[in-house]
C-alpha cells in the first residue's frame, strides 16, 4: 500500500474481518457484540486490509465491522507525518457535525494489539452519538491524536487526499516544500523538522 493512497479504505460494509479478509454479511448477536469494545475508525483502521496487516491471526476470532454515523465529530489530519511518509487522519470535536465512518467491535486481544500500533494516539470514549443499522453503539471509543491536528487560525483542516494535504503544507511551509514528498518524508529528520515548524508557525490545534 503506497502512502499516496492513504487511508486505503474501501466503502464501509457490514461483515466480519478474518485473517484472509472480510466476510460480508450479518454480525454476531447483540450479546456477543456487547462483550467486545466498539472503536470508531477515522482513518486506515477502516480498511480490512490494514486490519489484517495489523492483527493477523488475532482475527481468527473475527472482528465485526459496520458503517456508522457519529455526531459532533469531524475528521482532520494528525499534526505529524507518519513513519511511512503520509499525514494520518485524526478526529476533532465539532458540534453539529455528522460523520459517516465505520465501527469495529474488538475483543481484548485484538484491542491490545491495535493499541500497540497507535503510539501517537490515545483511546477516548465518545461523548456524542454513534449509531449503526442495529441502533446506538454504547460506549464507542475513538483514537485521538496526542499531538494535535493541522489547522489554520485554529480551524481544523478537513481530511483530504494526500496530494492535497501535501500541497497545503507546501503553501504554508515554502522553505520545506522540496521535502514534502512521500519519499523524503520517510526520513525521521525531515519529519521532525516538519513537526517543529508546524508548531512554530501556529498550524496546530488541539480540538479534543
Amino acid at each position: 500500500m503506497h502512502p499516496a493512497d492513504y487511508p486505503w479504505t474501501v466503502p464501509a460494509v457490514t461483515g466480519v474481518v478474518r485473517p484472509d479478509g472480510i466476510e460480508v454479511g450479518g454480525l454476531p448477536s447483540p450479546e456477543a457484540l456487547a462483550a467486545r469494545t466498539p472503536v470508531v475508525a477515522v482513518g486506515s483502521n477502516a480498511s480490512p486490509a490494514v486490519l489484517v496487516a495489523k492483527l493477523g491471526d488475532l482475527l481468527a476470532t473475527g472482528l465485526p465491522v459496520a458503517p456508522a454515523v457519529v455526531t459532533d465529530l469531524t475528521v482532520g489530519h494528525f499534526a505529524q507525518v507518519a513513519a511511512r511518509g503520509f499525514v494520518a487522519a485524526a478526529p476533532a470535536r465539532s458540534p453539529g457535525a455528522r460523520s459517516e465512518l465505520s465501527v469495529g467491535w474488538f475483543d481484548d486481544a485484538q484491542l491490545a494489539a491495535l493499541d500497540e500500533t497507535e503510539p501517537n494516539y490515545r483511546r477516548e470514549v465518545l461523548t456524542s452519538s454513534c449509531t449503526w443499522a442495529g441502533g446506538e453503539v454504547v460506549g464507542a471509543q475513538v483514537y485521538v491524536s496526542s499531538h494535535g491536528l493541522l489547522a489554520d487560525e485554529g480551524e481544523v483542516l478537513p481530511l483530504r487526499p494526500q496530494a492535497e494535504v501535501l500541497a497545503w503544507l507546501g503553501r504554508r511551509l515554502p522553505d520545506l516544500a522540496h521535502e514534502l514528498t512521500h519519499d523524503r518524508l520517510v526520513d525521521l529528520d525531515v519529519r521532525e523538522r516538519v513537526r517543529l515548524v508546524l508548531i512554530e508557525r501556529g498550524l496546530v490545534t488541539h480540538p479534543w
